[in-house]
């Protein structure tokens, strides 16, 4: 028999149902875009700029500074964040996960016992990709990138499976232009809870204050590991 949707999962995926992939679907009554004009609902600008800064395996200093300043208050404080963070605990619980890093089988648990296959192969343009045959679904992987960034694509694309088997409309991902650019960002937002569970970088960043060390400890890309830290408000 299948188990039944929480309440709060269900939302999350009403919400992603009801938008059109591009923007946030709760910027009309987010309470949270003030003054300062910070939206990731809506500044395809700042949305650019931020995939792209959590795309680098080194990034830059200088940009961490940049992001400090204009940094929005929706992935902290939005709900349809929370709700993305809640749900990668939950998949962490079922999991059991104590320390890390997370284990890569966690996809277990994230796809809800759905066949999924793992394939590394040299992508030249992506960094993975998934696609859905009559049997599972395959999750393909760039080979070239490192161990950190693989993993981050990996339960990125967990994501996509997630939404396509709960929400609609599924996720469009049409070349390179505007169609998908929020729930990629809500897919990055997940990966990045799942890889960097709350509770365990808090344990951790007391003992090891160094961030190539942390992105070391947790198997994460760096860019990843000081968006974490910024969330939880220990740097």
């Amino acid at each position: 028999m299948e188990k039944r949707t929480p309440k709060w999962e269900a939302e999350l995926w009403s919400y992603l149902s009801s938008g059109d992939g591009a923007h946030c679907p709760l910027y009309q009554t987010c309470q949270l875009k003030g003054d300062s004009g910070n939206c990731l609902g809506i500044d395809e600008k700042l949305n650019r700029s931020l995939t792209e800064f959590i795309d680098e395996d080194e990034p830059e200093l200088s940009k961490l500074a940049n992001f400090e300043l204009n940094f929005p208050n929706c992935p902290t404080s939005g709900r349809i964040f929370w709700l993305v963070r809640k749900l990668a605990r939950k998949f962490q619980e079922n999991a059991g996960i104590k320390g890390p890093p997370v284990l890569d089988n966690l996809i277990t648990h994230a796809a809800d016992n759905l066949p999924i296959e793992v394939r590394q192969i040299p992508l030249k343009a992506y960094r993975g990709a998934v696609w859905k045959l009559s049997d599972c679904w395959v999750v393909q992987l760039n080979s070239k990138d490192s161990p950190a960034r693989q993993r981050f694509t990996l339960f990125h694309e967990i994501f996509h499976i997630l939404a396509h088997n709960k929400a609609t409309p599924v996720f469009k991902k049409v070349g390179c232009g505007r169609e998908g650019s929020f729930n990629e960002m809500l897919a990055d937002h997940f990966s990045a809870a799942c890889l960097l569970p709350d509770a365990l970088v808090k344990d951790a960043w007391p003992k090891v204050k160094d961030l190539n060390k942390m992105a070391e400890l947790f198997i994460a890309p760096k860019s990843l590991v000081w968006f974490s830290l910024k969330h939880l408000r220990l740097v």
